[in-house]
């Protein structure tokens, strides 16, 4: 019987095989790393693992694909797609508001921080990546969504404040 993976799950959506191979050597001691490598795979993937899903990392530009980054971080946030007539694939994409999206893109110059918050995404990375920045963002993003979670709980009606909130830790005596 084998041992379960503890690491938290990573999907990250690239094209590229070189770039996705470093960021797994990276990240794999503290990320079970999942590659998409278009917008269907993407899908699938998330939609698969969504129950565990720790956080997306999106690239924008996506060869071969039908969708960019910054539309499946906006399907994947619940907004709609403005210009681009959802393909039947991308109907099956969970929304995940609790789960963080960073992006990461080699064209930095042609999409503004601004405009990829706009669309949902936690956190704007350049490439080539820095995997000190990325491994920052990765930890912010997961202490934005747990708060938001304890926001949900705290405003379900029949849920006691104190159920809603961590415990305290214990004061040393």
């Amino acid at each position: 019987m084998g041992v379960a993976d503890a690491r938290p799950v990573v999907v990250y959506v690239e094209d590229d095989a070189d770039t996705f191979k470093i960021a797994a050597v990276r990240l794999k001691t503290k990320y079970r790393l999942l590659w998409a490598q278009n917008d269907v795979e993407a899908v699938d993937l998330i939609t698969f693992h969504q129950k565990e899903l720790f956080a997306v990392l999106m690239d924008i530009e996506l060869r071969g694909s039908t969708l960019d980054g910054l539309e499946l971080v906006r399907l994947l946030k619940g907004h709609p797609l403005l210009h681009t007539q959802l393909p039947a694939f991308a109907r099956r994409l969970p929304v995940l508001h609790a789960v963080p999206v960073i992006v990461l893109t080699a064209y930095a110059a042609r999409y503004s921080e601004a405009e990829v918050h706009a669309v949902g995404a936690a956190h704007f990375v350049t490439k080539p990546i820095d995997f000190t920045r990325l491994n920052l963002a990765l930890a912010q993003a997961n202490i934005a969504a747990v708060m938001k979670r304890l926001e949900r709980v705290s405003e379900q009606p029949g849920v006691a404040r104190d159920q809603a909130e961590p415990p305290a830790t214990p004061s040393r005596r």
